[in-house]
């Protein structure tokens, strides 16, 4: 999963990042930086550790989650050339969009538009992807017409409705997230990679002595939350980062004192699955390596052995399952096969979260 983490200049997009990913990246350097930071971090998973502990394996191996934290965008900055190059070209291939929104007052940081407006500037970055994806459906639609001057094609006469039907949403405010498509229709549009089509977290940044008011702080966002593939989500980037450079213990003991039941990084890693519809399942049971797993909501056992490695798929008979927790309780599987708990799907099983699946497979 790669989630791109975009804003205005200091808002406190980096300092987000160096939280999450518990990276040292410059922060509060728009004007001589324009390059993105990357980093990938490990999901923590009570699961794993569980299974760990029952297995002991020779490795351990959770999910991972890829962050990208591009240059600040400021208004009009879609209609500058160069635009799509040097700041498109990394959103493009993300999974999510975290766009980070400041609402702590700080004198000595001031706002690049001269004041703080949180609505003002959520539409500010959504205007500019929905001209850069204007751009981009604009210049296709017209190919698609000449193409179809010389010679009638259905596919192409098909995909140019799709596009109108996007350009007509765009035109009037709304993003491409919002519009329902077919799965067919899906999959001609999904190459194009439109920024306004990407499920969006909305995070904002808040002062550190409004931890306590974050659920009304979000209730007044809840708006954009209604909206289809959007989560609103409110932290203290400068406190998280400050928890994020700690040993655990101390962080422990300092998420207890500011009141805080858990780590932003957790709970973002729990709203960013919400958002993609993820689902996490596991492998265990070998000397050699207990495994984390992330798969679309809805996907079926054979998906889930594709996923680990296509031969499985390929040679798929049954799937071995059991949830995670009565497997630890149970203390293994042969208990988990005496007392009746571990289970034989076929392929069409619906892999659900925290499975432990066992792939038999003949190929």
């Amino acid at each position: 999963m790669k989630v791109g983490i975009v804003g205005l200049p200091f808002v406190g997009k980096t300092t987000i990042f160096n939280a999450l990913t518990r990276s040292d990246a410059e922060t509060g350097n728009y004007a001589a930086s324009q390059s993105s930071n990357v980093n990938s971090v490990q999901v923590p998973d009570p699961r794993l550790t569980k299974l760990a502990e029952l297995f002991k394996p020779k490795k351990v191996t959770p999910t991972t989650i890829d962050y990208i934290d591009v240059a600040g965008l400021s208004k009009g900055d879609s209609e500058r050339i160069g635009f799509e190059a040097s700041f498109l070209a990394d959103l493009r291939e993300v999974d999510a969009l975290a766009q980070v929104v400041r609402v702590f007052a700080d004198e000595s940081v001031p706002h690049i538009d001269g004041s703080i407006d949180p609505i003002r500037d959520i539409e500010t970055i959504e205007l500019e992807f929905t001209v850069a994806d204007l751009q981009i459906i604009e210049k296709r639609i017209e190919r698609i017409e000449r193409d179809l001057r010389v010679q009638n094609n259905a596919d192409l006469q098909n995909q140019l409705e799709v596009l109108r039907r996007c350009e007509e949403s765009l035109q009037g405010g709304t993003a491409i997230r919002e519009l329902n498509f077919s799965e067919v229709e899906e999959k001609m549009i999904r190459g194009y990679q439109f920024l306004s089509q990407k499920p969006l977290l909305i995070i904002l940044n808040i002062a550190e002595d409004e931890i306590e008011r974050v659920e009304k702080i979000e209730g007044v966002f809840s708006s954009y939350a209604e909206r289809s593939e959007t989560e609103i989500f409110a932290l203290s980037a400068r406190l998280e980062m400050e928890i994020a450079q700690l040993e655990s213990d101390e962080a422990v003991i300092f998420q207890e004192e500011m009141g805080l039941p858990e780590p932003a990084l957790s709970r973002f890693i729990q709203v960013s699955y919400r958002l993609l519809g993820l689902i996490t399942f596991l492998t265990a049971g070998g000397p050699n390596e207990v495994r984390a797993w992330t798969l679309p909501k809805g996907s079926t056992a054979i998906e889930a052995a594709g996923a680990i490695h296509s031969d499985l798929a390929r040679g798929f008979i049954r799937a071995e399952t059991i949830f995670w927790k009565d497997l630890v309780q149970l203390g293994g599987f042969s208990e988990a096969k005496s007392t009746g708990k571990l289970r034989l799907e076929g392929k069409e099983y619906v892999v659900q979260d925290g499975d432990v699946l066992t792939i038999r497979f003949n190929v």
